[in-house]
């Protein structure tokens, strides 16, 4: 051993140990830190070498960046705080992959919108744009649940996803006039559902966001393809829902650590049920579109060429976006609500006077109070914080150079909430969404983007916020709602945030 005996190494590293024993714990921590940051420096020099001009905190060997997150803030509240700490344009490492984190309106306008579409198409500077980026965490993690039919899973914006949009019943030529039909059925519909909730409170505090997706579930349903399915139905889709989860969290991490198709045999069952219903659903209605639903109005009227296959999957895939983060933002809104009494007060008499005559859509979207509270909770509690991209390939950005397949984390929690863009921004303000700032900040805007941004923002977004709205304004016009003194915590389920600890009572007001 070079001259060094079993012992000689064994008191040296006793003395090593009795040495930082003496010192003081903050001293060995920062050591300890040090050593681990070279080290990560040198075994995946490599890759630091390429991102060596962007900043960001120091990856400690061999997790990266991933103990910020050991302090029990989301992700997407880490990434904020880095956009304060490091600029619009800065990284963080999963791991050994690095990954850019982007808190830059116009870095992200890049991004997500094609050259054609930003405010400064015809800047001299080399301009990264839409096409140089594609999608990859949640294409792959949230299939099979979300199938080839849907546009969400196509990893760019090239001729199939033009497709799948042009065809999607939600961008049908007569939506606006369907929507206009599910005013009353909805209206009613949520008005039962809020009786029910006052006597199934009368015993216990309801668990808020359950409740609320099951009503935003069985609303979607009854929209979309005419009907309210047995509640074990509701049961199965949050099976799939809670794979979906697991999926993500782990190509977080890593891509290869997910197979294609989940294997678990709880899950194929439930997706073969889930799908057979849909076929059932669609054949059933193929012989008699007599109905008003969604499904009704596309088979008689046409306008998609969706085959009998792609329109199943369309019915399907209405609900693994639209039910869980549409019940998210309703939920927070109503919290938000709770916890300022005063701007409750204030809309439940506006409320009163939108419901003295019959509801219109257009009144509906007209109504600026109910308006305000819905923008300044997706605000505060945007159910989905962070969008994901890659590079195509190597792709130049703020003046570097990125390398292909470099995973993008766009942060629209920050500019909601951090960026002083927002005067007194942490506060539930919903006054401050006064004329000016509804047009200066409109949904897809630089500093208000809760469903996206660009041709790639949510599909069904038009649908989740007519919902919103109209759950909203009938819930808080029939009852009141009390919730617990459990915190406004969110926790990420199947790519949305959601507060899932809320505790809450329904009691019909006086």
């Amino acid at each position: 051993m070079t001259g060094l005996s079993a012992g000689s190494l064994t008191a040296g590293l006793h003395n090593t140990l009795k040495q930082l024993e003496a010192k003081p714990r903050q001293w060995v921590e920062s050591k300890l830190q040090s050593y681990s940051q070279t080290l990560f420096q040198r075994i995946f020099s490599k890759q630091t070498q390429a991102f060596s001009q962007i900043p960001g905190p120091q990856p400690l060997f061999p997790i990266g960046n991933v103990w910020a997150l050991q302090q029990g803030k989301p992700i997407w509240q880490v990434l904020g705080e880095q956009g304060q700490q490091y600029g619009g344009l800065s990284l963080f490492w999963i791991l050994a992959r690095p990954s850019l984190v982007l808190n830059d309106p116009d870095l992200i306008q890049q991004v997500l919108l094609t050259a054609q579409q930003q405010t400064n198409p015809h800047s001299h500077e080399h301009r990264a744009n839409q096409a140089d980026f594609y999608k990859d965490i949640p294409r792959k993690a949230l299939r099979p649940i979300l199938t080839d039919s849907h546009p969400f899973v196509a990893k760019t914006a090239g001729s199939k996803w033009q497709h799948l949009v042009k065809n999607n019943p939600f961008n049908m030529t007569y939506f606006r006039e369907w929507m206009e039909t599910q005013i009353q059925p909805l209206q009613v519909f949520i008005e039962s559902r809020a009786e029910a909730l006052v006597k199934q409170s009368e015993t216990e505090m309801l668990p808020a966001y359950e409740v609320i997706q099951k009503l935003a579930f069985d609303g979607f349903s009854l929209a979309t393809v005419g009907q309210v399915f047995p509640d074990h139905v509701f049961e199965q889709f949050n099976t799939l829902c809670a794979t979906g989860t697991d999926r993500m969290n782990r190509s977080s991490i890593a891509n290869w650590m997910i197979p294609e198709e989940p294997k678990g045999k709880h899950y194929k069952e439930a997706s073969r049920q889930w799908f057979q219903r849909f076929s059932e659903v669609l054949e059933t209605t193929q012989a008699d579109p007599a109905g008003g639903s969604l499904l009704d109005w596309v088979l008689k009227r046409g306008g998609s060429a969706f085959t009998p296959e792609q329109m199943r999957n369309f019915c399907a895939g209405v609900y693994p976006g639209g039910a869980v983060s549409a019940p998210s933002g309703i939920t927070s809104t109503l919290h938000l609500l709770f916890q300022h009494p005063q701007a409750l007060s204030a809309l439940q008499h506006d409320l009163d006077g939108l419901f003295k005559e019959p509801l219109t859509l257009e009144r509906l979207e007209n109504c600026i109070p109910v308006e305000q509270v819905l923008r300044e909770s997706l605000r505060l509690w945007p159910p989905v914080p962070f969008f994901t991209r890659n590079t195509v390939g190597a792709t130049h950005l703020a003046g570097h150079e990125i390398p292909a397949n470099t995973q993008i984390f766009i942060n629209n929690w920050f500019l909601h909430r951090l960026s002083p863009h927002w005067h007194d921004s942490d506060s539930f303000q919903p006054e401050r969404w006064d004329t000016k700032t509804l047009a200066e900040n409109d949904y897809g805007s630089d500093y208000f983007f809760p469903f996206g941004r660009g041709e790639r923002a949510c599909i069904g977004q038009d649908f989740a916020k007519f919902f919103m709205r109209l759950t909203l304004a009938t819930l808080l016009a029939k009852v009141e709602i009390e919730f617990g003194d459990q915190p406004h915590d969110q926790e990420f389920y199947f790519g949305v945030s959601v507060p899932r600890q809320l505790k809450a009572r329904f009691i019909l007001r006086s």
